[in-house]
């Protein structure tokens, strides 16, 4: 039995080419699998940072939408007070050029309070504004 017949040779041969194939296959495959588990780690990191960011623009939106409505809420406010208030004797840009008539010709804080229906910062403003145009304000 020392010699093997040569179909049998031939036999063990192909059965030999057959296995190599096949562990060829599988170190192929083995690698194969290694680069695709790879590229899915980097995929789920990616979609990670992607809800991350989206997270982050939803938190801002909804800072933005806080900041909106305080907005409206003030410019609401300021309408209302608005419309409260008392119009002024002659009304508008006529009201001004009255009370900076009545700045160069010296009158204070009281008088275009009480004259132009202004409060006294707006008064107190005016006064900054159009005393210095005189040389009479302060310096």
């Amino acid at each position: 039995m020392s010699e093997l017949s040569p179909p049998l040779v031939v036999v063990i041969a192909v059965l030999a080419a057959v296995v190599l194939v096949e562990a060829g296959f599988v170190i192929w495959l083995w690698r194969r699998q290694r680069q695709l588990e790879r590229r899915l780690q980097a995929w789920v990191a990616g979609q990670r940072r992607q809800g991350q960011d989206i997270a982050g623009l939803c938190a801002a939106g909804l800072q933005i939408d806080t900041r909106l409505a305080r907005l409206e809420q003030g410019l609401a406010e300021t309408r209302e007070w608005l419309q409260t208030r008392p119009p002024t004797e002659t009304g508008g840009a006529a009201s001004y050029q009255t009370a900076i008539e009545l700045i160069r010709e010296g009158a204070g804080v009281e008088a275009l309070v009480s004259e132009c229906g202004f409060t006294r910062e707006e008064a107190n403003l005016l006064i900054r504004l159009h005393r210095d145009e005189t040389g009479a304000g302060f310096s």
